[in-house]
């Protein structure tokens, strides 16, 4: 059964936490600033930050904001500079026997073709400060969760997160970035605790292939509410992209 959530945004010195409540204990498995890896939680939370945020030890700033919110030790806790009361967005897709759901924000400044050296952030930097006009801020960084209805091997989490990155792609693709993803993007992906756990979660399989479409959905929707479209792309093209998709 997929499992239950709600999500409520708080505040952390002014900008805004999403607080990711889960009815029941899951699994998780994610690359997040804290508490990543594998995990047991009923909680995740991403936490924005300002646009030009540096810090040599930002797990300093997670645990204050933490202590801030009372928010338990086992939360598992995602970092972005995007606007995350304005552009969260969650998913539920079903296929097959699956049901599915995906969480993400997401904001571009810092993207690039997986490989590539990030050479061009002073003129990407100056695109995103005009989107400010219409935001809070600026800044980039791609969050995904992936809630599947079934409990997952350690191999299936691992596939699905290839599923994920993968269909974060495509939604990038289906609003003709040509990038794959940015330097700083994080992904969790969340199942049950309990129950029979099955081997494989890709793109071959019934809960990937779901997974995949409510990732690819809910990504595309917080580009497309941000603004986030190819610099060179025409006021036109972008108008039909936003009755395509919404």
């Amino acid at each position: 059964m997929l499992p239950k959530y709600s999500i409520r945004i708080e505040r952390f010195k002014e900008l805004p936490v999403a607080v990711i409540k889960f009815d029941s204990t899951i699994d998780i498995l994610s690359s997040c600033i804290y508490n990543g890896g594998r995990r047991e939680t009923d909680i995740i939370a991403i936490m924005q930050v300002d646009p030009d945020y540096m810090c040599d030890d930002p797990v300093v700033d997670v645990k204050a904001m933490m202590n801030s919110l009372s928010l338990p030790e086992q939360t598992v806790v995602f970092m972005t500079a995007a606007e995350v009361d304005k552009v969260i967005t969650d998913s539920e897709i079903e296929y097959g026997d699956h049901k599915v759901a995906a969480i993400a924000t997401a904001g571009l400044s810092n993207q690039v073709i997986a490989g590539d050296e990030l050479t061009d952030w002073e003129y990407k930097h100056k695109i995103s400060q005009k989107r400010r006009e219409a935001l809070m801020s600026h800044g980039g960084t791609i969050n995904t969760i992936g809630i599947v209805d079934i409990p997952l091997e350690d191999n299936a989490m691992v596939n699905a997160v290839i599923a994920v990155t993968e269909a974060k792609t495509a939604a990038m693709q289906d609003l003709g970035w040509k990038e794959t993803g940015t330097t700083s993007d994080a992904v969790a992906i969340v199942c049950p605790k309990d129950g029979n756990k099955i081997l494989y979660c890709g793109t071959g399989f019934g809960a990937g292939i779901a997974l995949a479409r409510a990732v690819r959905t809910s990504i595309r929707g917080c580009l497309i509410k941000r603004g986030d479209f190819p610099y060179d792309m025409s006021d036109e093209d972008i108008d039909k992209l936003r009755c395509k998709y919404r």
